[in-house]
């Protein structure tokens, strides 16, 4: 019985001290997570920490001051209430997963601050463990990188627009090359001709020399024009000044201007709006727009056609048709209208000839507008354009 009694007592002994030294590390291990969370509370980053059950528990006085809400708040899965409902999935999948599979992770997203504005958030999150290497959850810093982001965006749109600025000179020195050298050819070698053989020619040779000479004359320069133009508009030279303007008027002016074109291919023109309907455009680009498209309608309607210009008032915007029974085109012709890339240039019914640019400057005047602008064509029944601008100007 007195072994016994020994026997009893020594391991009550035992587990006395295997209880002390219990009672030391859990004291160790309790002064030191609360060391962590002093240290974690002075930190100039958000702190955040999450228990096994992937709920937080923690968030330091900087996270706290960040969003502007309280422990209680943001405490659980309160914390996900700022988060832009945009990123949402993809912050709690890329949450869920690394905490599975107990692996750090580095995720951004835009998270709501005190002034209820949403900024980048760059969140590392780390599994954390005990002093035994028990797993206790993970804790994560957090980093405002909106800054950044919106540095990001900067460099972004300007290198987009570095190489919109690149394309265009490439354009434009393709143009010269061979757009413009063409003409210029042309003009060198019946100037030479008529030159060294003025004495020689008839006068009916001279005429249709210095005829020639003056058409390649002035569609070089038509041409030399829209390049201009054109180039001006990539490179934001143009100034847009919206203002209202009266349909009739506009038109009454452009047609006065193509009054030779017209009565020269006898094309009946005929216009259905109101003779009030007002619109908001700047004047300019607005009269480039529909002199370009008539003039196209000209060129490629046979004498004695017909041109319609029509109008009318659709919600918020004015839409304008320009439609004409000439020679049309095919489906390929149409998606090559608006490319510059892809830029063509067709001989009218009656040789006329163009540069395949001004529509190219029209779309861009009608975006300026914030306008669509559309084709319908059928070889040989004629072609319609349809584009909108606005019926007032936006506040």
């Amino acid at each position: 019985m007195s072994d016994e009694l020994n026997h009893l007592k020594e391991r009550i002994d035992e587990l006395e001290k295997e209880n002390a030294i219990l009672k030391i590390q859990l004291t160790e291990s309790l002064n030191s997570k609360e060391l962590c969370v002093r240290i974690f509370e002075d930190f100039p980053v958000l702190i955040w920490r999450a228990r096994l059950d992937k709920l937080c528990d923690y968030f330091n006085k900087k996270w706290l001051e960040f969003t502007g809400r309280t422990m209680e708040q943001e405490v659980g899965n309160g914390w996900t209430e700022g988060v832009h409902p945009d990123d949402f999935d993809a912050c709690l999948n890329t949450y869920v997963t690394s905490f599975d599979k107990r692996e750090s992770f580095v995720m951004e997203y835009r998270l709501k601050n005190n002034l209820v504005e949403y900024r980048w958030i760059l969140d590392y999150g780390q599994p954390f463990y005990d002093l035994d290497n028990t797993f206790l959850g993970y804790i994560g810093a957090c980093f405002d990188i909106t800054e950044i982001e919106n540095a990001k965006s900067i460099i972004k749109e300007q290198n987009k627009e570095l190489q919109k600025l690149n394309s265009t000179k490439n354009l434009f020195i393709s143009i010269l090359g061979h757009d413009l050298r063409d003409p210029f050819n042309s003009l060198l070698v019946l100037s030479n001709l008529l030159k060294d053989n003025l004495r020689n020619y008839d006068i009916d040779k001279i005429e249709t020399f210095v005829k020639n000479i003056n058409e390649v004359s002035i569609s070089t320069f038509n041409l030399l024009e829209e390049l201009l133009l054109w180039v001006k508009t990539q490179t934001g030279q143009l100034i847009f000044e919206p203002q209202e303007l009266n349909l009739s008027e506009i038109c009454n002016e452009i047609l006065g201007l193509l009054d030779l074109s017209i009565n020269k291919k006898n094309i009946l023109i005929i216009k259905i709006f109101p003779l009030d309907l007002v619109f908001y455009g700047d004047k300019n680009m607005v009269k480039f727009i529909i002199r370009d498209i008539v003039s196209n309608a000209i060129k490629f309607t046979n004498p004695g056609g017909q041109i319609t210009i029509a109008a009318q008032q659709k919600n918020e915007n004015v839409e304008i048709s320009i439609e004409d029974n000439g020679v049309g085109m095919t489906a390929i012709q149409k998606q090559k209208l608006f490319d510059i890339s892809k830029m063509q240039s067709t001989l009218g019914t009656k040789k006329e000839v163009g540069t395949g640019l001004g529509l190219i400057i029209c779309k861009e005047f009608i975006d300026k507008h914030s306008g669509k602008i559309g084709v319908e064509s059928e070889k040989e029944k004629g072609t319609i354009f349809k584009f909108s601008l606005p019926s007032k100007v936006e506040e």
